[in-house]
């Protein structure tokens, strides 16, 4: 019986249990196994890369909540003290009215009882100060309401990213950042990380775009930029550092917990570097981490010594 591959008169040899379930021969079966891996391969690359921007999402909207709770906290800390201070300072004051209230209604019974005056204009003056301020503090309390459950619009309003096309803000197709958005709308913080993230630009450069975009007063046309100026974090992507498969970073008896090595990968986004380490070499988390940290200081090189010769790198057990 010959091979099943299309186009191939060999004698089959065993059956492609993994790709196409054909029965096939040794040379297709290789092959097939090979492109099985590849594809294997690029939907393990494709889920790193989704799982690295779920991890990186959920953990900016985790940063979010906690920076925006502490600021309503703060305000609302803020507004009671100073509601509280204003009350200390009308209590004050009406401790004070009282005292005067009652020295006056004293020498008023003096002075009908020894039927004799013992007050004078200056007495009703302050009388007359008093009952003004104190009808002036009701109008005061009246004209500011207490807004402490009130949330600021500001925190929760959202912006539309105008990188759809090239030529806004002075930024074109030259300077080889993405301009292929779809128009999405997102918070301040939010925002600054998609410029970053999506984009691909420096962080200095999100922030003066952000800047424009939440300010809303300049125009799309307004050359935020200039055309020699450098706008895209050529950092941003990296190529697996992977690439010796006898000494990882002075690591030598364990490599082979290790999956995938040496790799070949290139072209890895920074945050999605520590899960390519993790899912798609089986690399501890700490290991990966560590390794990540390097890269992201530019202290990464294939002499640097970050490991034990035996210290254990991956998640599974050393094969012999």
């Amino acid at each position: 019986m010959t091979c099943e591959h299309i186009g191939c008169s060999s004698n089959k040899f065993s059956m492609c249990k993994n790709h196409c379930r054909k029965y096939v021969c040794l040379e297709h079966l290789i092959e097939h196994g090979d492109i099985f891996i590849h594809d294997f391969s690029n939907l393990i690359d494709h889920l790193d890369k989704s799982t690295s921007n779920l991890t990186e999402e959920a953990n900016n909207a985790t940063a979010q909540i906690i920076e925006r709770r502490q600021r309503e906290l703060d305000r609302i800390n803020r507004m009671y003290d100073e509601e509280e201070e204003e009350i200390r300072k009308r209590l004050t004051f009406a401790e004070a009215a009282n005292n005067l209230l009652n020295d006056k209604q004293n020498q008023l019974t003096i002075s009908r009882q020894q039927d004799e005056c013992h007050v004078e204009q200056h007495d009703l003056e302050q009388l007359k100060f008093y009952a003004i301020e104190i009808k002036k503090s009701f109008v005061k309390k009246e004209e500011k309401p207490i807004t402490i459950c009130k949330i600021e619009d500001n925190i929760r309003k959202t912006y539309v990213c105008p990188l759809t096309r090239p030529n806004v803000f002075g930024i074109k197709s030259e300077h080889n950042i993405r301009l292929d958005c779809d128009g999405s709308t997102y918070m301040k913080y939010y925002l600054t990380k998609h410029f970053e993230y999506y984009h691909r630009m420096l962080p200095t450069c999100a922030i003066r775009l952000r800047d424009a975009v939440i300010n809303d007063q300049l125009s799309q046309e307004t050359k935020l930029f200039s055309d020699n100026e450098i706008i895209l974090n050529q950092e941003y992507h990296f190529d697996c550092p992977l690439t010796d498969s006898k000494n990882i970073f002075g690591a030598r008896s364990t490599i082979s917990t290790l999956m995938h090595i040496p790799c070949t990968k290139k072209q890895i986004t920074f945050p999605s570097m520590i899960n390519h380490l993790r899912l798609y070499h089986k690399m501890k988390s700490d290991v990966a981490r560590k390794i990540v940290e390097a890269l992201k200081n530019k202290s990464l090189h294939s002499d640097l010594i970050l490991f034990n010769k035996n210290q254990h790198l991956g998640t599974g057990s050393k094969k012999k």
